[in-house]
């Protein structure tokens, strides 16, 4: 982990200049204006479905103590936008307002946290911020029942007392201590995120808000999501760096990060936090190959909240995602 967050350290600079020279430089939004007719690999034709496939390897660091790192292996992506409704992977959205370098959705999307704690570990075929260069059960289980202590059944044996004592093992001269387990996590489950979102063109830079509220009765927490993103073209180098942040209620935290005390032990304090901001970057560099092919690397840095950071079911103070393949359009 200290090697990748070294490999952050030194892209955050990176970040910068691409930012300062995409300024001067050819911007890949600049192909993007207007409706294309046909499907490429930067652009989706109204109506029609766009499917992508990523073949490489990666993987993305898992916060949650104990868990897995998700490998990323083999990543699908599937978009289809019609007239007003749009199907990109996980979101599903109908535009409200349609305008050259504006609109305004309607979204419906799942909530990431959840997937920490998905043991199918379904979230490594998915790739946050996709796989373009410019990117930004639903009811909760009940807890666990706990087995009831075992009853000795003393009307079970037969015999003289003698006998009975005979057959007793003696104590152990110097016994072990009884380890105790903590007791087990209650489910945490996916949300389902309904709202707002809004994007835009400013200049050489594209911008991106959600505004979302739990619809699915999870949690019923809040959550706020902001990216800007700007690219640059070095002959068929194509150069993406995507900044922002998303900010979480304390209903979302408490739910996927808290402790209750039914869950606390000696080891797992019991845990309330509150509301927290998480800001990332993402660089991304793509080359095509022919119609069809091209390459792709994408890393991305998520500094978490102190409200993840302090929780006791996390080890990690940051998530890191890797990804290094190539991408078949279609």
């Amino acid at each position: 982990m200290t090697r990748l967050t070294d490999i952050l350290v030194r892209a955050c600079p990176l970040a910068a200049l691409l930012l300062a020279a995409s300024l001067a430089s050819p911007s890949l939004a600049d192909d993007d204006t207007g409706h294309c007719e046909h499907s490429s690999a930067r652009c989706v034709a109204t109506g029609t479905w766009d499917i992508k496939l990523a073949l490489g390897a990666g993987l993305r660091t898992n916060p949650i103590a104990g868990a897995d790192d998700v490998p990323l292996v083999l990543i699908p992506q599937v978009t289809y936008y019609g007239k007003r409704f749009f199907f990109d992977n996980l979101d599903l959205g109908y535009t409200l307002v349609d305008r050259r370098d504006w609109m305004v959705n309607l979204l419906i999307t799942p909530s990431g946290d959840g997937l920490y704690f998905f043991e199918d570990d379904w979230g490594r075929f998915f790739l946050q911020g996709g796989l373009n260069t410019l990117g930004a059960n639903f009811s909760p289980a009940p807890d666990a029942p706990t087995a009831p202590p075992a009853v000795a059944d003393e009307d079970a044996f037969e015999g003289p007392q003698e006998d009975q004592r005979e057959q007793e093992s003696p104590a152990p001269a110097n016994p072990e201590p009884t380890q105790v387990s903590p007791p087990p996590l209650r489910d945490r489950n996916i949300a389902a995120l309904a709202g707002v979102e809004t994007s835009g063109d400013f200049g050489r830079f594209q911008w991106q808000l959600q505004a979302l509220s739990d619809v699915s009765g999870v949690h019923d927490g809040k959550e706020l999501r902001f990216a800007v993103s700007t690219g640059t073209r070095r002959n068929a180098n194509q150069l993406g760096v995507s900044l922002g942040f998303s900010w979480k209620s304390a209903e979302v935290m408490e739910y996927y990060y808290g402790v209750t005390q039914g869950e606390s032990s000696g080891a797992r304090p019991a845990y309330r936090p509150g509301s927290g901001t998480a800001p990332f970057v993402r660089l991304s560099w793509n080359r095509p190959v022919n119609e069809q092919w091209r390459w792709l690397a994408s890393v991305q840095y998520e500094q978490l909240s102190k409200a993840v950071r302090h929780s006791p079911l996390t080890d990690q103070n940051e998530v890191m995602q890797i990804f290094v393949g190539g991408v078949y359009h279609f």
